[in-house]
């Protein structure tokens, strides 16, 4: 049978693409910022043979491959850093279209293009993927890729989306190396549903996708193993993350900080010179593990200070507040509306799930589970709304979902 593609959900969404490349002309920047010169020296290792550099605390194992082997091809070629932000342009496109793709198989065309086209100009996600080289936009992609797949392999049992959902699940870890922990987390909440005689031909579909998603990434774990002698090793910036998160301190809330600009801080460097002198000379690896040790310590001494910091986390990955010292203006207040609607939809959906989860169909299960692993593993590492943003596809499928066959003016009663 020929296979044509139906390109009229490409062409529905052609103008948020041109408004993509707009704001990606007007927002660009001359220079790097955040995590930008990072990906760009791990693209300049990748071209020179190697990955991992122990003379860059912040770009040893800090981050997955994936985005820096994109990266590479301009580096490698002398091509123009602003086509490589073009590309987030693409990215964005082509991952609301296989949103819309997904949502329109579970809900009414309508109502999933209205949905589409709100996420698809959702502002706070567009300043943050379009116009640098971060890998939120690539993130996004994978994501709306792998719900479409899996969605075809679950429901349609269709082997070339078995492959396709794996092989971008596991692009997917190596672009956020985070996912390779939701992962293994679903993997094990899971297994025992295997022997489950309602639930086991379902869960023996979704194992294997999330299985060989993990194979894929293995290549780079043979490489972090060559480079620590530690199985099943990522990345080193969880440590970092949860030593901010469980500081005891009372003006700190638990948001992040890197050492280097620390002194320019002086209310948090005098809490914590003394320590941060202590291991500044060690190795990325050997950091990471005594950070996670002070971490741990500092929880278990300090329960009540941790609960507070780990409310202010949730503030910030889905209100972007509270910072130290941060400054609030009007652009605050109108990204905070669209960000209120997303937790309220999300809150009242984790209930409606609970309350008809056996009537929930496996797909959106799935996709649920997903979700929960991904922001209460985030809940406990210091985070920006960025790292939600990325999941947004999913969250949506899940959400719309939910209210189209549960939400109704009775329930609120």
């Amino acid at each position: 049978m020929k296979y044509t593609i139906n390109t009229n959900d490409y062409l529905k969404f052609l103008p948020l693409f041109i408004i993509y490349i707009i704001i990606c002309f007007i927002k660009q920047q001359d220079i790097l910022v955040g995590d930008e010169d990072d990906y760009l020296l791990y693209a300049e290792n990748i071209i020179n043979g190697f990955y991992a550099d122990a003379s860059h605390e912040y770009s040893y194992l800090w981050n997955g491959p994936g985005y820096p082997l994109f990266l590479a091809i301009f580096r490698l070629f002398n091509i123009s850093l602003v086509l490589a932000k073009l590309f987030n342009c693409i990215f964005l496109y082509i991952g609301i279209v296989y949103f819309y793709k997904t949502l329109k198989q579970i809900i009414c065309k309508k109502k999933a293009l209205y949905i589409a086209i709100a996420l698809g100009l959702y502002y706070p996600l567009l300043v943050e993927a379009l116009p640098k080289l971060l890998t939120e936009a690539l993130s996004f992609c994978l994501i709306s890729l792998f719900a479409y797949s899996l969605f075809k392999y679950l429901t349609r049992k269709s082997k070339k989306h078995k492959w396709i959902s794996s092989i971008v699940l596991g692009y997917l870890i190596l672009t956020k190396i985070f996912f390779a922990y939701v992962v293994f987390g679903s993997l094990l909440i899971i297994f025992p549903f295997l022997f489950y005689n309602k639930t086991q031909k379902y869960v023996k579909q979704y194992s294997t996708i999330l299985f060989l998603g993990f194979c894929f990434t293995t290549p780079y774990l043979f490489y972090t193993y060559h480079e620590t002698n530690k199985f099943f090793y990522y990345g080193n910036s969880g440590g970092m993350s949860l030593y901010w998160m469980s500081t005891p301190y009372e003006n700190e809330s638990g948001d992040w900080h890197s050492f280097k600009t620390l002194e320019s801080k002086p209310e948090i460097y005098k809490n914590h010179k003394s320590y941060i002198d202590s291991i500044k000379n060690l190795h990325p690896i050997d950091k990471d593990i005594i950070l996670k040790k002070k971490a741990i310590h500092n929880i278990l001494n300090n329960k009540n200070k941790f609960f507070k910091n780990w409310l202010s986390n949730l503030g910030r990955l889905f209100f972007n507040y509270p910072y130290y010292l941060q400054k609030t203006d009007y652009k605050f207040f109108i990204y905070l509306i669209p960000k209120i609607l997303i937790f309220l939809s999300l809150f009242i959906a984790f209930f409606l799930n609970l309350k008809n989860f056996k009537k929930i169909s496996p797909f959106i299960c799935s996709l649920g589970f997903f979700s929960i692993l991904y922001l209460g593993g985030l809940s406990f590492l210091s985070s920006y709304p960025r790292f939600l943003h990325v999941i947004l596809p999913i969250l949506l499928l899940w959400i719309s979902y939910t209210f189209n066959e549960f939400f109704s003016i009775k329930n609120l009663n």
